[in-house]
């Protein structure tokens, strides 16, 4: 017997017994956040320093790489079920224009606790560091980080970053859960309306909230998507929603399927010349930076979070 067919029989049995309780335990299941493995040792990655994020309890501290940089900030948002050292292959390239670049583990994930979060936990974390930063000029988020991102930025009263890059983005958060295996469990008409309902309880506002494009619909920002059309689990046509959906974005193709696209060198190379495009305008400085503190641990080694090959799905 496999772990999936006991789950699968298990939940069966409440579904049958409890609907609710059915319900709560596949939502807990999709919004898993250790999907491809344990909570990472919390070290300092190579080259890196640590700042403090203000204002949300989930997320209190983030890494920046080239921190007396003077023309502005780039900030990396990382997928579900993934953590921040999925986005360090774009750290160089960012780095190389001049920018201090900062990354952080969403709510649960990497260093975090927990095992599960919201979108709305991770959207509130992202604009805590756009926050904190106060000088991000590019937002450069990978899968859901793209809709958290998006979220974030429109709801963001202060700076407002000058273009934007997604990178295999869906279109929508109910477009991940109807794309859902269940994970094992067997995801019958009324166990997946169970779901909705309790991730509307969860996140405060309904699953049909988190679509990206009508998150962004008051935002007019330059935005690239790079997607690869043989991802095997964000399909092409979420690209193509996505770019059609916003007010200025152009649609390039890249390589390396999901997880491979952000190590990808058509990545970074399109993902350079975009960026030095739209910051052609001298950065000037505010006085809302961050404030790096020492870091806890004495050795920093390059951080060790697993690289994972799928993306998780929340």
């Amino acid at each position: 017997m496999t772990s999936r067919w006991l789950r699968r029989h298990a939940h069966s049995t409440a579904n049958t017994l409890a609907p609710r309780v059915a319900a709560r335990w596949a939502t807990d299941i999709f919004s898993s956040t250790r999907t491809y493995g344990l909570r990472p040792d919390n070290t300092l990655p190579l080259g890196a320093t640590p700042f403090t994020v203000h204002g949300n309890k989930d997320v209190t501290d983030g890494f920046l790489w080239n921190e007396n940089a003077t023309q502005g900030s780039a900030l990396l948002v990382h997928g579900w079920a993934a953590n921040s050292s999925s986005m360090h292959s774009l750290v160089p390239p960012l780095r190389n224009l001049g920018l201090r670049v900062a990354a952080f583990d969403g709510p649960a994930h990497g260093v975090r606790t927990g095992n599960q979060a919201t979108m709305t936990q991770y959207t509130q974390a992202t604009g805590a560091v756009l926050d904190t930063l106060g000088d991000v000029r590019v937002v450069v988020a990978h899968s859901l980080g793209s809709i958290a991102a998006i979220a974030a930025i429109a709801e963001h009263t202060g700076h407002q970053p000058e273009c934007a890059v997604l990178i295999a983005p869906p279109a929508a958060l109910a477009d991940v859960l109807e794309r859902w295996d269940g994970a094992g469990l067997r995801l019958t008409p009324p166990l997946v309306e169970g779901i909705y309902r309790e991730l509307h309880r969860r996140n405060g506002v309904p699953v049909s909230h988190w679509d990206l494009t009508t998150r962004a619909a008051a935002l007019d920002i330059p935005t690239l998507v790079l997607h690869d059309p043989h991802d095997p689990m964000v399909p092409y046509t979420d690209a193509r929603t996505v770019t059609a959906g916003l007010k200025n974005a152009h649609l390039t193709d890249t390589d390396g399927g999901h997880m491979g696209i952000l190590m990808s060198r058509t990545t970074t190379t399109h993902l350079t010349h975009f960026t030095t495009q739209h910051l052609t305008t001298p950065h000037t400085p505010t006085p809302n930076n961050p404030h790096p503190h020492p870091h806890q641990h004495t050795h920093p080694h390059p951080h060790p979070h697993p690289h994972p090959h799928h993306e998780g799905t929340t």
